[in-house]
Protein backbone atom coordinates (compact mmCIF):
# COMPACT_ATOMS: atom_id res chain seq x y z
CA UNK A 1 0.00 0.00 0.00
CA UNK A 2 1.37 3.37 -0.98
CA UNK A 3 1.75 6.13 1.60
CA UNK A 4 0.57 9.66 0.83
CA UNK A 5 4.22 10.69 0.51
CA UNK A 6 5.03 8.07 -2.13
CA UNK A 7 1.68 8.63 -3.87
CA UNK A 8 2.23 12.33 -4.51
CA UNK A 9 5.71 11.56 -5.89
CA UNK A 10 4.12 8.97 -8.20
CA UNK A 11 1.65 11.63 -9.41
CA UNK A 12 4.43 14.19 -9.88
CA UNK A 13 6.53 11.73 -11.88
CA UNK A 14 3.65 10.51 -14.03
CA UNK A 15 2.38 13.97 -14.98
CA UNK A 16 5.95 15.14 -15.62
CA UNK A 17 6.48 12.20 -17.99
CA UNK A 18 3.18 12.93 -19.74
CA UNK A 19 4.30 16.52 -20.32
CA UNK A 20 7.68 15.32 -21.60
CA UNK A 21 6.05 12.85 -24.00
CA UNK A 22 3.61 15.46 -25.31
CA UNK A 23 0.48 13.89 -23.88
CA UNK A 24 -0.02 17.23 -22.15
CA UNK A 25 1.24 19.84 -24.63
CA UNK A 26 2.64 23.28 -23.85
CA UNK A 27 -0.28 25.66 -23.45
CA UNK A 28 -2.71 22.86 -22.67
CA UNK A 29 -4.80 22.78 -19.51
CA UNK A 30 -4.34 19.88 -17.10
CA UNK A 31 -7.44 18.02 -15.90
CA UNK A 32 -9.11 19.51 -12.83
CA UNK A 33 -8.15 18.48 -9.31
CA UNK A 34 -11.32 16.38 -9.05
CA UNK A 35 -10.55 14.60 -12.32
CA UNK A 36 -6.94 13.91 -11.34
CA UNK A 37 -8.01 12.66 -7.90
CA UNK A 38 -10.38 10.21 -9.58
CA UNK A 39 -7.70 9.11 -12.06
CA UNK A 40 -5.05 8.50 -9.40
CA UNK A 41 -7.49 7.27 -6.73
CA UNK A 42 -6.36 9.73 -4.07
CA UNK A 43 -7.38 12.95 -2.36
CA UNK A 44 -7.22 16.40 -3.92
CA UNK A 45 -4.63 17.32 -1.27
CA UNK A 46 -2.31 14.56 -2.52
CA UNK A 47 -2.83 15.83 -6.09
CA UNK A 48 -1.95 19.35 -4.95
CA UNK A 49 1.30 18.14 -3.33
CA UNK A 50 2.35 16.45 -6.58
CA UNK A 51 1.44 19.48 -8.69
CA UNK A 52 3.23 21.81 -6.26
CA UNK A 53 6.54 20.22 -7.29
CA UNK A 54 5.79 20.95 -10.96
CA UNK A 55 4.87 24.54 -10.07
CA UNK A 56 8.22 24.91 -8.24
CA UNK A 57 10.02 23.78 -11.39
CA UNK A 58 8.13 26.30 -13.52
CA UNK A 59 6.63 23.51 -15.63
CA UNK A 60 3.01 24.34 -14.87
CA UNK A 61 1.15 27.44 -13.71
CA UNK A 62 -2.02 27.62 -11.66
CA UNK A 63 -4.48 30.35 -12.59
CA UNK A 64 -7.18 31.01 -10.04
CA UNK A 65 -10.55 30.31 -11.60
CA UNK A 66 -8.98 29.12 -14.86
CA UNK A 67 -7.18 25.88 -13.97
CA UNK A 68 -3.60 24.71 -14.46
CA UNK A 69 -1.69 25.30 -17.69
CA UNK A 70 1.49 23.62 -19.02
CA UNK A 71 4.21 26.25 -19.40
CA UNK A 72 7.21 24.30 -20.67
CA UNK A 73 8.86 20.91 -21.06
CA UNK A 74 10.81 19.51 -18.10
CA UNK A 75 14.60 19.75 -18.22
CA UNK A 76 16.43 17.20 -16.08
CA UNK A 77 19.78 18.96 -16.51
CA UNK A 78 18.58 22.25 -15.08
CA UNK A 79 19.30 23.30 -11.52
CA UNK A 80 15.98 24.24 -9.98
CA UNK A 81 16.06 27.30 -7.74
CA UNK A 82 13.50 28.02 -5.07
CA UNK A 83 13.00 27.90 -1.31
CA UNK A 84 11.27 24.51 -1.52
CA UNK A 85 13.31 23.02 -4.34
CA UNK A 86 14.67 19.61 -3.44
CA UNK A 87 17.21 17.68 -5.48
CA UNK A 88 15.57 14.48 -4.27
CA UNK A 89 12.14 15.56 -5.51
CA UNK A 90 13.45 17.03 -8.75
CA UNK A 91 15.68 14.15 -9.85
CA UNK A 92 14.10 11.23 -7.99
CA UNK A 93 15.04 9.30 -4.87
CA UNK A 94 16.31 6.26 -6.78
CA UNK A 95 18.93 8.35 -8.62
CA UNK A 96 20.26 10.35 -5.65
CA UNK A 97 22.53 9.41 -2.81
CA UNK A 98 24.62 11.41 -0.36
CA UNK A 99 27.92 10.96 1.41
CA UNK A 100 27.97 12.86 4.71
CA UNK A 101 31.40 14.31 5.49
CA UNK A 102 30.40 16.41 8.50
CA UNK A 103 27.41 16.71 10.81
CA UNK A 104 28.23 18.67 13.95
CA UNK A 105 26.53 21.02 16.39
CA UNK A 106 28.69 24.02 17.20
CA UNK A 107 28.76 27.74 17.83
CA UNK A 108 28.79 29.90 14.69
CA UNK A 109 31.63 32.08 13.52
CA UNK A 110 30.81 35.81 13.41
CA UNK A 111 30.24 35.52 9.63
CA UNK A 112 27.83 32.58 9.90
CA UNK A 113 25.97 34.25 12.79
CA UNK A 114 25.54 37.34 10.62
CA UNK A 115 24.31 35.29 7.64
CA UNK A 116 21.76 33.47 9.82
CA UNK A 117 20.83 36.64 11.73
CA UNK A 118 21.48 34.98 15.11
CA UNK A 119 23.67 35.63 18.14
CA UNK A 120 27.11 34.05 18.34
CA UNK A 121 26.05 32.07 21.42
CA UNK A 122 23.25 30.26 19.53
CA UNK A 123 24.15 26.77 18.33
CA UNK A 124 23.99 25.72 14.70
CA UNK A 125 24.26 22.58 12.58
CA UNK A 126 27.31 22.46 10.32
CA UNK A 127 26.62 19.94 7.55
CA UNK A 128 28.84 18.94 4.64
CA UNK A 129 27.36 16.53 2.09
CA UNK A 130 28.62 15.22 -1.21
CA UNK A 131 25.75 14.58 -3.58
CA UNK A 132 25.73 11.97 -6.35
CA UNK A 133 23.37 11.51 -9.30
CA UNK A 134 23.46 8.02 -10.85
CA UNK A 135 26.64 7.37 -8.78
CA UNK A 136 28.43 10.31 -10.45
CA UNK A 137 29.69 13.20 -8.24
CA UNK A 138 27.32 16.14 -8.61
CA UNK A 139 28.02 18.69 -5.88
CA UNK A 140 29.56 19.46 -2.49
CA UNK A 141 27.12 21.19 -0.18
CA UNK A 142 27.89 22.92 3.13
CA UNK A 143 24.81 23.96 5.08
CA UNK A 144 24.41 25.93 8.30
CA UNK A 145 21.09 25.93 10.18
CA UNK A 146 20.13 27.27 13.65
CA UNK A 147 19.02 24.57 16.11
CA UNK A 148 16.43 26.94 17.52
CA UNK A 149 14.71 27.14 14.12
CA UNK A 150 15.23 23.56 12.85
CA UNK A 151 15.15 21.25 15.91
CA UNK A 152 15.63 17.49 15.85
CA UNK A 153 17.64 17.18 12.64
CA UNK A 154 19.27 13.73 12.38
CA UNK A 155 21.71 12.03 10.04
CA UNK A 156 18.89 10.02 8.43
CA UNK A 157 17.37 13.30 7.21
CA UNK A 158 20.66 14.34 5.59
CA UNK A 159 20.74 11.20 3.47
CA UNK A 160 17.48 12.22 1.81
CA UNK A 161 15.97 15.71 1.78
CA UNK A 162 16.38 18.17 4.65
CA UNK A 163 13.65 20.31 3.10
CA UNK A 164 11.21 17.39 3.18
CA UNK A 165 11.95 17.01 6.91
CA UNK A 166 11.33 20.73 7.46
CA UNK A 167 8.06 20.87 5.53
CA UNK A 168 6.58 17.42 6.21
CA UNK A 169 7.71 16.69 9.80
CA UNK A 170 8.24 20.13 11.32
CA UNK A 171 5.36 21.51 9.20
CA UNK A 172 7.19 24.77 8.55
CA UNK A 173 6.43 26.82 5.46
CA UNK A 174 9.33 28.04 3.33
CA UNK A 175 9.06 31.21 1.33
CA UNK A 176 12.04 33.45 0.58
CA UNK A 177 15.41 32.61 -0.93
CA UNK A 178 18.35 34.79 -1.93
CA UNK A 179 20.89 33.20 -4.26
CA UNK A 180 24.28 34.32 -5.51
CA UNK A 181 25.96 32.33 -8.31
CA UNK A 182 29.59 32.63 -9.39
CA UNK A 183 32.40 30.62 -10.96
CA UNK A 184 35.59 29.79 -9.07
CA UNK A 185 38.78 27.83 -9.50
CA UNK A 186 38.52 24.39 -7.87
CA UNK A 187 39.90 23.74 -4.41
CA UNK A 188 41.77 20.56 -3.53
CA UNK A 189 38.54 19.23 -2.04
CA UNK A 190 36.66 19.99 -5.29
CA UNK A 191 39.28 18.19 -7.37
CA UNK A 192 39.24 15.17 -5.07
CA UNK A 193 35.52 14.77 -4.36
CA UNK A 194 34.04 16.02 -7.62
CA UNK A 195 36.67 14.25 -9.75
CA UNK A 196 37.47 17.31 -11.87
CA UNK A 197 40.62 18.52 -13.57
CA UNK A 198 42.82 21.14 -11.94
CA UNK A 199 42.21 23.43 -14.95
CA UNK A 200 38.44 23.17 -14.72
CA UNK A 201 36.21 25.47 -12.70
CA UNK A 202 33.25 25.02 -10.38
CA UNK A 203 29.95 26.85 -10.10
CA UNK A 204 29.40 28.10 -6.55
CA UNK A 205 25.85 28.75 -5.36
CA UNK A 206 25.48 30.71 -2.12
CA UNK A 207 21.98 30.66 -0.66
CA UNK A 208 20.12 32.22 2.26
CA UNK A 209 16.61 30.85 2.77
CA UNK A 210 13.82 31.99 5.08
CA UNK A 211 10.55 30.70 6.47
CA UNK A 212 7.21 32.28 5.70
CA UNK A 213 7.55 34.56 8.75
CA UNK A 214 10.93 35.84 7.56
CA UNK A 215 13.09 33.78 9.95
CA UNK A 216 16.31 32.66 8.27
CA UNK A 217 16.67 28.89 8.54
CA UNK A 218 19.56 28.18 6.16
CA UNK A 219 22.82 29.54 4.86
CA UNK A 220 24.49 27.21 2.38
CA UNK A 221 27.31 27.08 -0.12
CA UNK A 222 27.08 24.45 -2.87
CA UNK A 223 29.90 23.74 -5.30
CA UNK A 224 28.91 22.13 -8.62
CA UNK A 225 30.80 20.52 -11.47
CA UNK A 226 30.39 23.17 -14.17
CA UNK A 227 29.18 20.73 -16.84
CA UNK A 228 26.31 19.63 -14.58
CA UNK A 229 25.09 23.14 -13.89
CA UNK A 230 22.56 24.68 -16.27
CA UNK A 231 20.83 27.69 -14.77
CA UNK A 232 17.22 28.07 -15.87
CA UNK A 233 14.78 30.61 -14.51
CA UNK A 234 11.07 30.92 -15.15
CA UNK A 235 9.49 34.34 -14.53
CA UNK A 236 5.73 34.57 -14.22
CA UNK A 237 3.93 37.89 -14.53
CA UNK A 238 1.05 38.07 -12.06
CA UNK A 239 -1.78 40.24 -13.32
Amino acid sequence: MKTNDSKYMEIYTDIREKITSGQYEIGAMLPSGDELAATYHCSKLTIKKGLDLLVQEGIILRRRGSGTIVLRLPSDSSFILGPTASLLNTIGEDRIHSSIHNFTIELPTPLIAEKLNIQENQYIYNIIRERFIDNTPYSIEQTFMPLSVIPGLEEKHLEKSIYNYITQELLLKLQIVHVNIKGEKPTKQDINLLAIDTNAFVIVLEKIASLQDGTIFEYSITRHRYENFNFEAVFVQNS
